[in-house]
């Protein structure tokens, strides 16, 4: 991983340390953290060709760190690794780092939410010169949006299934990725 990915997800460490310290000094009491990994399904929007092979779907895996401030609010850090595309003759794969506010609502031990932000991404294009794709890579600003749930089976160890949508700029355009997962969180 190069310098120029690393300082944006060190920024938003940061600011979201300094967020939930200042936070958990202003209401102790409803201040809960949680850090989590999850795993699933990553799908590329993008067009096939019937000419070459085409997978637009791949194995995807995150890493995630958020608080509530209170019942509802709260704000969370990300990383995502999406896997690799095969269409047109060539290949692409993808990562963001991203930051988002979400509202949930509890429900006994279920939590529902939604949530939306920002994404830092690293974008990757191969492909031989004979299939006249663009190629490159991008480093670029985009968005992200979704919804999720989660079960306690502990108060400290929780299930979450999310789905989310990123925008994510290409040498080609900015395009969408569908992002599925399943995995554990833990509070604190």
């Amino acid at each position: 991983m190069n310098r120029q990915f690393l300082i944006p997800v060190a920024a938003l460490g940061l600011l979201a340390s300094a967020v939930t310290t200042a936070q958990a000094q202003a209401w102790p009491e409803r201040f809960s953290g949680y850090v989590g990994a999850s795993a699933g399904q990553s799908k590329f929007k993008g067009a096939c060709s019937t000419f070459f092979d085409c997978d637009r779907k791949d194995s995807a895996w995150n890493l995630h760190l958020g608080s509530n401030f209170g019942q509802v609010i709260g704000a969370e850090i990300g990383y995502t690794d999406f896997g690799r595309m095969r269409t047109f003759g060539g290949e692409t794969e993808a990562q963001a780092a991203d930051i988002s506010l979400t509202a949930g609502v509890p429900i006994g031990h279920f939590a529902v939410f939604a949530k939306g932000g920002a994404a830092y991404s690293k974008t990757d294009v191969s492909a031989s010169p004979a299939t006249f794709v663009s190629t490159g890579e991008k480093k670029d600003w985009g968005t992200k949006w979704g919804v999720g749930a989660t079960y306690a089976f502990t108060p400290n160890l929780q299930a979450r299934v999310d789905w989310d949508r990123y925008k994510l700029g290409f040498t080609s355009g900015d395009q969408d990725i569908d992002l599925l997962t399943a995995g554990l969180q833990l509070r604190f």
